[in-house]
C-alpha cells in the first residue's frame, strides 16, 4: 500500500504546554486548536487517513486532529502511536 504524507491539518490557534495537565485540561487546552489547510480537503481525496502522534498521553492531540479532518476523511481515519 502506498502512502503520502501530505500538509492538510494547521494551528488555528496557540496552545499551553501540555506536560502537568490533566486528561480533561488536555482536551480543553486542544479544544479547536487545529483546522484543515486550505485544499486540504483536496489532498485528501477519499483515502484512508493515519494520523500519527510520536508521544500519545491521553489521545487529545490525535482527537483533535480528527475533528479538525471533519466529513473530509470519508474513508476512515486511523491512529496509531510507538510504543516505546
Amino acid at each position: 500500500m502506498a502512502a503520502r504524507v501530505l500538509p492538510v491539518l494547521r494551528q488555528r490557534r496557540g496552545v499551553a504546554d501540555q506536560s502537568g495537565l490533566t486528561a480533561a485540561q488536555r482536551t480543553a487546552n486542544l479544544a479547536g486548536a487545529l483546522e484543515m489547510a486550505p485544499a486540504g480537503a483536496r489532498l485528501l481525496g477519499a483515502g484512508c487517513v493515519v494520523l500519527v502522534d510520536d508521544v500519545m498521553t491521553t489521545g487529545a492531540s490525535l482527537a483533535e486532529a480528527a475533528r479538525a479532518l471533519g466529513g473530509a476523511a470519508s474513508a476512515g481515519v486511523l491512529a496509531v502511536r510507538d510504543e516505546p
